[in-house]
């Protein structure tokens, strides 16, 4: 909501008048644009399962307790309830009628759908089994369908192990024909898991799912995959899920998913080589641009030296198809007779359909 009105602000008639510009204050470090979201990291693993799956197979690591929980898949929400059954690997049960206890080690805990937002529980989990502390072994989950059930989503989630899948898609903002690539780092504490199977699948703004990415292990416990394009030229919030199986070096067995998010921007224009000078007492930033869509733009400009910001400056734009030159003087802190020796961060952003329209950097010798 504070973005979307401040894009109406910019947009005034007034912001067009003169551009905004400004000095950081001393010792203000430079950070680039982040090359990807933060890694989702994750210790839990979620599968879906048809109808005619009777038990399913839980992997556990042994140094942590276990929740699970099961959520159908159905169009009535207040259907009967999907009945489970888990058996641990010394053949302890806790059957789909009992609520278990602490002496036991294991319990199940009924959810007010209601409740589930809040108490961080995916929507449509309907009870929850705890197992208090696991063992290094499978669990079997077994699952007693309502007839008007689909399937069924299970979810195990090791909030305290050591073994973690940590996720992201590069670059966070991609530019039409931009390739992608998909990281995944898995690791047990500060030890690299090797050899393990990881996949991915990337999912459109619309919610289609597409064909499974195999990842290739590159050493060190980093699984990457690079996509030289998208499957569909669709703009907006990509999702990308990740799939990862395998063993630590002592051969405990895991199963572990997770996330990670990509905008795919709109090509609205491309920008060239920056170029930079001094003009009296101020420096002189401009760029090359080929506006493919008619509309209105902020034109940002960041100057930069040995990782210290200098100044800044932003200015509305309204432009039309073609190609132009956009400029921008900046402010200088000290007397300068040439630009040399300086890092220039360049984005123009779209601001009648919000996103990155183009970035350029230059560093001048």
């Amino acid at each position: 909501m504070k973005r979307i009105l401040l894009a109406t602000l910019l947009m005034t008639p007034a912001v067009f008048a003169a551009d905004q510009t400004g000095r950081f204050a001393p010792g203000t470090r430079y950070e680039a644009p982040a090359a990807h979201a933060p890694a989702n990291v994750s210790r839990m693993f979620a599968r879906t399962f048809p109808r005619d799956t009777a038990s399913v197979d839980l992997p556990a690591a042994g140094d942590s307790g276990m929740i699970i929980w099961t959520i159908p898949i159905r169009s009535n929400a207040n259907g009967p309830a999907v009945r489970t059954r888990l058996t641990s690997p010394t053949g302890a049960r806790l059957q789909a009628d009992e609520r278990g206890s602490v002496e036991r080690g294991l319990r199940r805990f009924a959810i007010d759908p209601a409740e589930s937002a809040e108490l961080d529980i995916p929507r449509g989990a309907q009870d929850v089994l705890h197992v208090m502390r696991t063992e290094a072994a499978n669990y079997r989950l077994d699952l007693d369908l309502p007839a008007d059930v689909a399937g069924v989503t299970v979810v195990a989630a090791e909030p305290e192990s050591a073994i973690t899948l940590s996720t992201w898609a590069a670059p966070l903002s991609r530019q039409p024909g931009q390739p992608v690539t998909l990281h995944a780092e898995l690791r047990e504490g500060d030890a690299a898991i090797r050899g393990a199977h990881v996949t991915a699948r990337l999912a459109s703004p619309r919610g289609k799912a597409f064909d499974t990415i195999e990842l290739t292990d590159t050493g060190n416990g980093i699984y990457t995959a690079t996509v030289t394009d998208l499957p569909d030229r669709i703009a907006g919030a990509w999702q990308v899920r990740f799939e990862a199986e395998g063993a630590t070096a002592n051969g405990v067995r895991f199963a572990r998913t997770g996330s990670g998010e990509l905008v795919s921007e709109r090509g609205s224009a491309r920008l060239g080589a920056v170029n930079a000078q001094v003009v009296g007492d101020a420096l002189r930033v401009t760029v090359p641009a080929e506006i493919l869509n008619a509309g209105n733009y902020r034109f940002d400009v960041i100057a930069a030296a040995d990782g210290v910001s200098l100044a800044w400056g932003q200015g509305m734009r309204n432009l039309s198809p073609g190609n132009t030159t956009l400029t921008m003087d900046l402010p200088l802190d000290r007397p300068l007779t040439t630009a040399r020796g300086l890092h220039l961060d360049v984005r123009l952003l779209g601001m009648d359909e919000i996103g990155v329209a183009g970035t350029a950097t230059a560093d001048v010798p």
